[in-house]
């Protein structure tokens, strides 16, 4: 689950979907995840959500599927207050910004390189940074000037149910904790961009050193040693950078 990834990174995550208490929690927190998963409950949380002051790190999961969907995503979007990042797959990131995407349901076929557009769109609209996830992650500044790709594709992590999900949860731990520590005056879009990266670098890194294990034969004991992994590069940026490369594209 998300917040075993998280944990495992030092993070100090709460699942919470009480629409009575969710904005009293983003209240004491550096960043609020919120992944659409749209279970009943879940839509009145989004609507108390919306006004938090924290930044708000946003997975439009399985945007696309059905018009309900989309509609309940695109609402939040129009009304969140502190929108930081976007994180999803080529398929939402190209339906949530008006193209055309290729995929069923949480599930995308597209290749990473075909939302860089669509990316960027959505980044001069709503001011954020924007994170792209699949057989290359990519990364797209607030002022959609900047894209980085991280490489390091681990085509049996699509074999594993959550994983987009596990990675918003990190995205959100490091894009609060870097902005958190942003100087006052400063802007905080560098800090959530260069967090939002940090997080799809160290994600992919544990994904690559994870599926190099001799004790990783599928995908269950790739689950278990993306985990391990990840405690492992916790704090070691040197370990990471062993593991991916990062490209700047042209945008």
């Amino acid at each position: 689950p998300p917040v075993d990834y998280s944990s495992s990174l030092g993070a100090s995550p709460a699942m919470v979907d009480n629409p009575d208490e969710v904005h009293a929690f983003s209240l004491i927190s550096k960043a609020v995840y919120v992944n659409t998963g749209l279970h009943q409950s879940q839509v009145a949380a989004l609507e108390r959500i919306a006004s938090t002051p924290t930044p708000v790190i946003l997975d439009p999961v399985g945007f696309g599927a059905t018009s309900y969907r989309n509609e309940a995503i695109s609402d939040f979007l129009s009304s969140v207050k502190r929108l930081t990042v976007i994180k999803g797959n080529a398929n939402e990131i190209c339906g949530l910004a008006g193209y055309q995407g290729k995929g069923q349901g949480v599930d995308s076929d597209a290749s990473t390189a075909i939302a860089i557009e669509p990316a960027k769109t959505l980044a001069n609209t709503h001011e954020c940074v924007v994170g792209i996830s699949g057989d290359t992650d990519i990364v797209v500044s607030a002022d959609g000037k900047k894209a980085i790709k991280v490489v390091g594709d681990v085509p049996m992590m699509a074999q594993i149910t959550g994983t987009g999900c596990s990675l918003g949860a990190l995205v959100a731990a490091s894009v609060g904790a870097n902005i958190d520590e942003t100087p006052e005056g400063q802007n905080e879009s560098s800090s959530a961009f260069y967090g939002a990266l940090a997080a799809h670098s160290m994600f992919t890194a544990a994904a690559v050193r994870a599926s190099a294990r001799t004790d990783v034969r599928g995908p269950g004991g790739l689950s278990i040693a993306l985990m391990d992994e990840l405690a492992q590069l916790a704090g070691d940026p040197v370990a990471v950078m062993e593991a991916v490369e990062l490209h700047e594209c042209a945008v």
